[in-house]
């Protein structure tokens, strides 16, 4: 996987795609932050949504459920 993730180009393939994507980051995580999707998922995605979870590292989702959850599903939901 480490190959795959490093190696592999498809910025071309998904840039401008119209889908709705919600991405979300710890703001305890220093590398996945803010920043670094601003300048990747955000830049290749129009309708591209960024959450910052207050309180949650790397993985929110083990480290504060409910609040990531609320997240999602309000996302989903519209």
């Amino acid at each position: 996987y480490l190959h795959m993730l490093t190696t592999t180009r498809f910025v071309e393939d998904v840039q401008g795609l119209e889908t709705p994507f919600l991405i979300i980051v710890g703001s305890n995580d220093p590398g996945l932050d803010e920043t670094a999707m601003k300048q990747t998922f955000l830049a290749w995605h129009p309708n591209a949504e960024l959450v910052t979870l207050s309180q949650c590292g790397h993985y929110p989702m083990q480290e504060c459920p409910p609040h990531f959850v609320q997240v999602v599903e309000r996302f989903l939901l519209r």
